[in-house]
């Protein structure tokens, strides 16, 4: 079923592009190199959105490996209870693709201080696969945050802040 929607999507997408490279010369009033505009014209609409999808996916791979890690504070050894605290998503501006973040901070109980945090990242694709629902959604967050959650015992943490 996926195949023949993506044969269906691909086939419009052609089509489309048909329609365009037809119509634009028109649009911008060059009927004098119409046909050679349209020639042009097409195949560079006909590879737009894989050129949009490597591009922002280039930039979402990027940030991921840059934004994507676990924060730890010198004085998390010393915390005995912790609170979370989870911002809300917010839309990152200046990538090619419209890219989300979320921050997620553990709260020492007693001082209110971080000592924990990390950022999560998420994506629906490129602004054509977007429109056109066909890139699904990418995520990422730090690959080491199981293993520093248990090193700090982070469960426990929480479960003592609910309890003071």
């Amino acid at each position: 079923m996926g195949g023949l929607i993506f044969l269906l999507a691909t086939g419009l997408w052609f089509a489309f592009c048909v329609f365009l490279a037809r119509k634009i010369p028109g649009w911008i009033g060059a009927k004098r190199f119409g046909l050679v505009l349209g020639v042009v014209i097409f195949p560079v609409l006909l590879v737009a959105p894989v050129v949009d999808e490597i591009i922002g996916m280039r930039q979402f791979e990027q940030l991921c490996k840059e934004r994507a890690v676990v924060r730890v504070s010198p004085e998390a050894a010393q915390v005995t209870s912790a609170k979370i605290s989870t911002s809300p998503v917010v839309n990152l501006a200046g990538y090619w693709i419209e890219i989300q973040s979320q921050t997620v901070v553990y709260l020492n109980a007693e001082t209110g201080r971080p000592f924990y945090s990390y950022e999560s990242l998420i994506t629906k694709g490129g602004r054509v696969a977007r429109i056109a629902l066909m890139g699904g959604t990418h995520s990422c967050t730090a690959k080491n945050i199981v293993e520093t959650s248990n090193q700090l015992n982070l469960e426990k943490l929480l479960e003592q802040g609910k309890k003071s």
